[in-house]
């Protein structure tokens, strides 16, 4: 899953890491485009895979995203902009998995 996640994200400024057992984070600085390009960028490349997963109901690993973007002024701290994306990824969960999600701003 890393290796596909590094693949995805070539550029200098953007950022990947391992925040839990599943997740990760990628973090993408430039704002040359809206989070959810780069997010459903991610989840079909994950989908296209088709790495096998017996458990899933999809028979093949997916992804499911948290989206946030954060302006200059709009978060007060890293940890506002984490908090946000977890929220959004708990939706995708919630609505049925290999999606994204964005936070409403």
């Amino acid at each position: 899953m890393a290796d596909l996640l590094r693949q995805q994200t070539q550029r200098g400024s953007d950022f990947r890491a391992r925040i839990g057992g599943e997740e990760f984070a990628v973090i993408e600085t430039t704002g040359t485009a809206p989070a959810g390009f780069l997010a459903d960028k991610l989840r079909r490349a994950v989908e296209e895979a088709r790495i096998p997963h017996a458990a899933s109901p999809f028979g093949y690993v997916t992804i499911s995203l948290g989206v946030a973007e954060c302006g200059a002024i709009d978060c007060a701290s890293a940890a506002e902009l984490v908090s946000r994306a977890d929220q959004a990824l708990y939706r995708a969960k919630e609505e049925g998995r290999n999606r994204a999600e964005a936070v409403a701003a």
